[in-house]
């Protein structure tokens, strides 16, 4: 684990949030640089579980302390050797700068502006039982958007100006998008779609990338999948987005961008082959040899697009998509909005922030300005940890293989289980539901005939062989019931949940190939830990450090570490989700 660099650097976010004028008690002094009851307690309450001590008595107290004091002892350390002027820090600093200036402009002006009432919450949940069948026609520009409009309104037929002029990757279809739910799609959709009736084409909409004009083939009352809860956060979120994308609009119409659809049209139909995404996460394709974005000559001086500042050529989008990571790279299945989208994005990571910083002077807030020194002195810190520690550290081929070998009984993938879920709304139901299970009939029958989610009457309800992790809903039970068996009913947060358990497979051991890299990272990760520790004891020599112990008891150490098995299951868990959520955004 690279735990004491992490703590390190948790520490001094937690010292970035401030506290109030009672909590101003000294408890310790680095060099110039001081620890306050409140920098503590802000720790305790902000820092991830597993840097925390284990024990919340004096010895814990001190535990912390130390991480805290280590975090001044590096930036200090940072600042005397002049990593503050180097020319790649000050290049990376300045972009990073700006990403931190409009996460604390959409902070101050979006996310403290934006509240949600409970009928806010009920409205919107009662519109989440509406199910609406759409075509949609996608362009760049709003008087292209209204002159379709207007072919439209004039009896041109939808699906066919969708083939001839729509960007999305749809529109080879005729636009048609499918079926989808309130709750479930674009917010600028469901506001549009609020007083519409089926057969009626909406007016053009303005969207994040765009201009659309939507059709309602069909609307239908349904029964959510989610309940009012999941409702108030997505009203919530929603007033965020619109709040910024209103933003965002306002500094587009200043700027005076346009985007040429012609120009657009030349980019897509020089894409090159589409990537799979097991290719790009195997390194099979990587930006060296993957294939390049190849205009015609005679096409790249075009305008793709123009604002005030300047303009991109085809030309300059060939760099353009060059630079863009291989997973997000415009494709021809994502489409042609994928292309005008990732031109609003590299305007977006030039004038936004020069915006917030020039317009709103957002940095002139003070919570702000210490927040972005603080970010300033953890990027210094972590580039003297690279410099002085990480970079040092080496393990070679031979001494994972010798650690395998040594360790081979220990190392092992999970347990997997196989189980088949049934999800009601009551409890009743879940008990009918478990007593028809005991007496034989067909589980299978049984999600089928009780099962209130969608998926599984399709699919059966069966998970497939998992670890712990792919459902941390379901783990405690479904990992504790026997081979065959059917568990008592079990609240979840949808509902009331049966599981019966098709397949277990143990452990299996993990062979060196799969298991190297992991153990690679472990060791080096290790190395690190250990050589950190010892150049830490010497740096703090360089500083006088005072500890106020009468201070140090009156913090509140209120968290504590979890053992470790519960953090590595948390760890697994945690992985599993991300790999859920990655799969989820791949094209």
């Amino acid at each position: 684990m690279k735990k004491t660099i992490l703590c390190v650097l948790m520490a001094g976010l937690a010292l970035s949030l401030g506290c109030g004028k009672k909590e101003n008690r000294v408890v310790a002094r680095v060099a110039d640089r001081k620890i306050t009851v409140g920098d503590f307690n802000k720790a305790v309450a902000t820092m991830d579980e597993k840097f925390l001590p284990k024990t919340n008595d004096i010895e814990g107290k001190k535990e912390l302390l130390d991480i805290m004091i280590n975090k001044e002892v590096m930036t200090l350390k940072a600042l005397t050797a002049g990593y503050e002027k180097e020319k790649g820090f000050v290049e990376f600093w300045d972009r990073f700068k700006g990403q931190y200036l409009v996460a604390s402009m959409e902070n101050e002006y979006i996310v403290k502006k934006v509240s949600v009432t409970e009928q806010e919450a009920k409205d919107f949940f009662d519109k989440m039982h509406n199910e609406y069948q759409l075509s949609q026609i996608l362009v760049a520009n709003e008087d292209e958007a209204r002159a379709i409009r207007e072919q439209l309104a004039g009896g041109a037929d939808f699906a066919e100006l969708a083939k001839k002029y729509s960007l999305g990757r749809e529109a080879g279809e005729g636009g048609f998008l499918g079926t989808s739910t309130i709750g479930n799609m674009f917010y600028w959709v469901e506001d549009a779609l609020a007083s519409t009736k089926e057969g009626d084409i909406t007016q053009p909409l303005q969207t994040p990338t765009g201009w659309a004009i939507l059709k309602v083939h069909r609307i239908r009352k349904i029964t959510p999948e989610k309940d009012l809860q999941y409702a108030r956060k997505k009203v919530e979120g929603d007033k965020q987005k619109k709040l910024l994308a209103e933003m965002k609009q306002k500094i587009e119409k200043d700027i005076g961008l346009v985007i040429y659809p012609e120009a657009v049209n030349i980019v897509y139909n020089n894409l090159p082959p589409d990537l799979s995404m097991e290719d790009i996460v195997t390194y099979k394709v990587t930006r060296d040899n993957a294939p390049k974005l190849e205009i015609p000559e005679q096409y790249q001086g075009m305008i793709l697009a123009q604002y005030a500042d300047g303009s991109y050529t085809l030309k300059d989008y060939m760099k353009i998509f060059d630079e863009i990571g291989l997973p997000e790279r415009p494709s021809r299945k994502l489409g042609k909005e994928a292309i005008v989208e990732s031109i609003h994005r590299r305007i977006w990571d030039s004038a936004l922030p020069t915006y917030v910083e020039k317009q709103l002077k957002i940095q002139d807030i003070p919570e702000v300005a210490k927040g972005l020194q603080t970010k300033k002195e953890m990027m210094l810190t972590w580039k003297f940890y690279e410099d002085q520690v990480k970079n040092e550290v080496t393990v070679s081929d031979l001494e994972v293989q010798d650690y395998y070998n040594a360790n081979k009984g220990e190392i092992s993938s999970p347990e997997r289980r196989a189980y088949s879920i049934i999800l009601v709304s009551d409890k009743a139901k879940a008990d009918q539901a478990v007593a028809l299970a005991r007496k034989g009939e067909d589980f299978t029958k049984l999600v089928r005939k009780f099962s209130e989610d969608p998926e599984a009457i399709q699919t059966g309800g069966g998970t497939g062989l998992v670890p712990k992790g792919n459902f941390p809903d379901y783990d405690e039970i479904a990992f504790s019931v026997p081979l065959g068996q059917v568990s008592d009913p079990f609240q979840v947060p949808r509902g009331w949940a049966v599981v019966k358990i098709d397949q277990i497979e143990a452990p299996q051991p993990m062979p060196y190939a799969s298991a190297a890299l992991s153990l690679r990272q472990r060791m080096q990760d290790d190395r690190a830990e250990k050589l950190l520790k010892e150049k830490l004891a010497k740096w703090r020599k360089d500083f006088t450090i005072k500890i106020n112990m009468r201070n140090l008891k009156k913090t509140e150490l209120s968290r504590t570490r979890p053992t470790d098995a519960v953090l590595e299951q948390k760890a697994r868990e945690q992985q599993l989700q991300e790999q859920k959520q990655q799969q989820l955004q791949m094209p």
